[in-house]
């Protein structure tokens, strides 16, 4: 078997047992988010508000993760009413991308965002540096704009067409009408979200260039 093909198998091993564990405990509550001894952003309640605005971002993560996420906050500018820009003061700043260590990423997990409904909410999301390896750029992106989507509110997705389902394919993924759906009952969306909510919007590919870098 192939190392991209362990890698799956291995992320789809993960999901299932995840989903086990869901199922059996339905009746449980939202636990705590997970932790790391890095400093959150200040402003990390900012990412609850309604009108989002201006959202800087630290990225601490390695390349090429870096890169992935700058492409993916200029994805969400097109979505949402607010200005997702790189900061590195971490006083002005509301989400904080990291590199993840084993007690936060396991087995095939390649990233992780905390969520703003459970306890601990520090606005941060972790990354597998050695995981970017065995990912394409197309990839790469696809799970950055996967988890700040986590972080904006947006749960799985059912349909493998969505951005936001569990396993990214290629980086071609949509946001589909669910995902706009839902978005909506947390944020304001741009001008155009009731064309949006109908036709998808999609997240662009690389230009070749860029993937082949």
């Amino acid at each position: 078997m192939s190392k991209s093909k362990q890698f799956v198998v291995g992320v789809l091993a993960v999901w299932f047992g995840f989903v086990a564990q869901v199922m059996a405990g339905t009746e449980e509550k939202p636990k705590a988010n997970w932790t790391s001894g890095d400093e959150p952003c200040a402003k990390y309640d900012s990412l609850r508000r309604p009108v989002l605005g201006e959202i800087g971002v630290k990225i601490d993560a390695s390349e090429p993760w870096a890169e992935a996420f700058r492409r993916a906050l200029s994805f969400w500018n097109t979505v949402l009413v607010a200005n997702f820009h790189e900061e590195t003061n971490l006083n002005a700043c509301a989400v904080r991308i990291i590199n993840g260590g084993p007690g936060i990423l396991n087995n095939a997990i390649v990233a992780r965002s905390q969520l703003t409904e459970w306890d601990n909410f520090r606005g941060k999301i972790a990354v597998s540096p050695g995981a970017a390896t065995a990912m394409s750029s197309d990839e790469l992106y696809g799970a950055a704009v996967h988890e700040l989507g986590h972080i904006l509110g947006l749960k799985h997705n059912a349909s493998s067409r969505s951005v936001m389902y569990f396993l990214n394919v290629n980086g071609t993924e949509v946001l589909d009408s669910k995902d706009i759906l839902d978005l909506s009952s947390h944020h304001k969306l741009c001008a155009n979200s009731g064309q949006v909510a109908q036709t998808s919007v999609r997240v662009p590919p690389l230009h070749q260039a860029e993937r082949d870098q």
